[in-house]
């Protein structure tokens, strides 16, 4: 079964694994530019797919609704007169490539007429990475008026950003990425399209902003700002600590179940062992993602670690639910054969990996943005801004858990059909198995509840557009299931408890024996001498 597992693990990882891309790099007068042959590493969002209703993308639009209108049904927006079917009423808006409800208003395609570069503030503003917000500077600088240009050869020549460009100021993407300390912040190459390229990546309009940073004392500079998809703060160290003391109790109690030859061998323990093994392995790369810039991380990486930790989370629920199954046919005194279970266990496998490839074409189809997962989009994981979480996630997951709970339930109706003179089950003391069953649907009931206020917690951000890309109550409910687990799935089961008793319990008993030899001296320290009151005592094995 070991084998098979890793087998299929190996599998996922190769096919999962994209070709990687190829760049061209051309120099000249001593620059070099980086031109990715491949656009499949380009991280594209809604704002780049043309809605049906409207003329075009939401990122090559501006809003025009205080601009002069012709008699026509045309605009004249920034000198430039912009078609009457370029021109639509809007009533949404596009922040971080997700739509959201807006106020009705006249929006042009104006970036379809002359290409179009975003500035972070207005006129005489820079960004500040402290407030996040636009700031005047204390001394006033004149506003920059060129930049740096690459064209489709490579050169590089400063150009007049008014002369090439349609300059629209918004503030753009929530969080933004700040780092002025390295060297690779201040290198990028803005192309002709007013696309960005930075760090091997391709940027489109709305994944970036122009603003003056201070470079060098008194020396400030015009520097693209990238939209970061990575939140820090005391929300994601919170998340991160409590997930790794949960890891840690689950490899303990993992490894104490292992260890043990008759928990380790009976089919409840084996459920359990592999249920923990997804949970430590679905978590462990979930943390990682967590502290992890995807930034720093290819589009392949970022996908498929995303993708990794799918499958072992919901491969988890299947193991409770097969594990729920068990009891239930074993209180109902209906056998199941070991090439029968182990067909079960390989079948389950291959559920979630058919789940896991689904959620991926769902991905890469023409679905519209909000039913897609969003893994290896924006972010790594499931992008909580759009119903696909829902959807492919947390549905999933509530309907495992139902099924556990629904076999759970018909497993305690079934004890009460049972004789009363029933002794055994399937070679299985009928007490152990209570003991075993209780605990599991007490650590069952736990597991819902937690993904139940999951699942409410996000309905109820994503009605009122108030995202947390993290959330760090759920890193606590985490931990206090693996408490739960640990008091549960360890404590209350049998084996564990019978080897403890015999190893531990009783070592230490066997020792206090040992150490119980007292010998009572006189005050002359003889204990031969007939007046003392204290006899030698030997007491042994």
């Amino acid at each position: 079964m070991w084998a098979t597992l890793v087998a299929i693990i190996a599998a996922i990882s190769v096919v999962g694994t994209v070709v990687a891309v190829t760049e061209t790099t051309t120099t000249t007068a001593g620059t070099t530019a980086k031109t990715p042959t491949n656009t499949a590493s380009v991280n594209t969002t809604t704002s780049s797919t043309v809605p049906a209703k409207y003329p075009c993308a939401f990122s090559d639009t501006v809003n025009i609704t205080d601009s002069q209108r012709l008699q026509d049904g045309s605009y004249a927006h920034e000198g430039i007169v912009i078609p009457a079917y370029l021109v639509a009423i809007y009533n949404f808006k596009v922040i971080d490539g997700v739509e959201y409800r807006a106020p009705k208003h006249v929006r042009g395609c104006i970036c379809l007429i002359k290409p179009c570069i975003t500035f972070c503030c207005p006129l005489g503003e820079h960004f500040n990475a402290k407030s996040g917000n636009c700031t005047a500077p204390l001394q006033p600088r004149p506003p920059s008026t060129l930049v740096e240009l690459t064209d489709s050869y490579g050169n590089i020549s400063h150009v007049k950003i008014i002369d090439r460009f349609v300059v629209r100021t918004q503030l753009g993407c929530r969080n933004k990425f700040v780092d002025k300390k390295h060297d690779s912040f201040w290198q990028w190459n803005l192309f002709e399209n007013g696309t960005l390229l930075r760090d091997d990546r391709l940027w489109s309009t709305d994944e970036y902003c122009f603003t003056s940073l201070e470079h060098q004392p008194a020396a400030w500079e015009l520097v693209p700002l990238n939209c970061e998809r990575f939140q820090r703060g005391y929300r994601v160290w919170i998340y991160a600590i409590c997930s790794i003391i949960a890891i840690l109790i689950n490899i303990f109690i993992l490894s104490l179940l292992g260890c043990i030859n008759t928990a380790r061998k009976s089919h409840y323990g084996q459920l359990i062992i592999y249920y923990l093994l997804s949970v430590i392995a679905g978590y462990s790369l979930l943390v990682y993602l967590t502290l992890k810039n995807p930034v720093k991380l290819s589009h392949e990486a970022c996908r498929n670690i995303g993708f990794l930790a799918y499958f072992f989370i919901m491969l988890s629920f299947v193991y409770l639910a097969i594990c729920s199954f068990d009891f239930m046919l074993k209180f109902r005194k209906k056998s199941m054969r070991n090439w029968v279970r182990t067909l079960i266990y390989f079948l389950a496998i291959v559920f979630v990996i058919i789940l896991r490839f689904a959620v991926s074409f769902a991905q890469d189809s023409n679905l519209p943005k909000h039913f897609k997962p969003g893994i290896g989009e924006d972010y790594c994981w499931f992008d909580v801004r759009l119903w696909g979480i829902l959807i492919y996630y947390y549905v999933p997951i509530l309907l495992l858990l139902i099924f556990s709970l629904y076999c759970c339930f018909q497993t305690y109706s079934a004890t009460f059909e049972l004789d009363p003179d029933t002794q055994y089950l399937e070679g299985v003391q009928l007490r152990i198995m209570k003991i075993h069953f209780y605990a599991f649907t007490g650590y069952l009931v736990g597991v819902f509840a937690v993904w139940l206020r999951e699942m409410i917690v996000y309905i109820l951000a994503r009605v009122r557009e108030h995202f947390f890309i993290i959330d760090f109550w759920s890193g606590i409910c985490i931990l206090v299931l693996a408490i739960a687990g640990f008091i549960l799935l360890l404590g209350k089961n049998m084996h564990v408890k019978t080897w403890w008793s015999i190893n531990v319990e009783s070592s230490q008993t066997d020792l206090s024996i040992i150490n119980a030899r007292v010998y009572k001296f006189d005050e002359k320290g003889d204990l031969k001498n007939p007046d003392s009151p204290y006899r030698p005592t030997v007491t042994s094995l």
